[in-house]
């Protein structure tokens, strides 16, 4: 009998943000090469203008948002286990949420600019998580 496809949701909170984060920098380097495709005289023209426009300076920042956040996640599934606190699954949600997130605003900001003002939310999701990841290491 094979998985099932909600199988990220019932697994062990360290476990979920590690196999998210490895999915995560596996599209951030998917969306770099694709980027590379209109960066350095390459093949096709860019969509979004020259290097310095915002709108393409926003989707590199994404590219780079997609690798930074999975490492993060890899990093953070290995410590939150060993907390010894009732917030861990809170920690790792909002992780997880803040990493998608934050992208997604950011290629959105690329095209209507003003969403650039909605990444407040995935970074106050990370900080939450790095929060209760510093005060389980604390009371440790």
């Amino acid at each position: 009998m094979g998985k099932s496809r909600w199988a990220l949701f019932k697994m062990g909170i360290g476990n979920r943000n590690k196999k998210f984060g490895w999915l995560w920098m596996l599209i951030g380097i998917i969306v770099g090469a694709v980027l590379g495709m209109w960066s350095f005289n390459g093949p096709f023209a860019s969509p979004l203008g020259d290097y310095t426009s915002l709108p393409r300076r926003l989707v590199r920042l994404a590219h780079i948002a997609f690798i930074a956040l999975g490492i993060i996640n890899v990093l953070y599934g290995y410590e939150i286990d060993k907390l010894k606190q009732s917030s861990k699954l809170l920690g790792s949600w909002a992780m997880m949420l803040g990493a998608i997130m934050m992208p997604i605003f950011l290629i959105g900001a690329a095209f209507y600019e003003p969403m650039k003002y909605l990444t407040v939310i995935p970074a106050s999701l990370v900080i939450i998580a790095l929060f209760v990841m510093v005060w389980g290491k604390l009371k440790d």
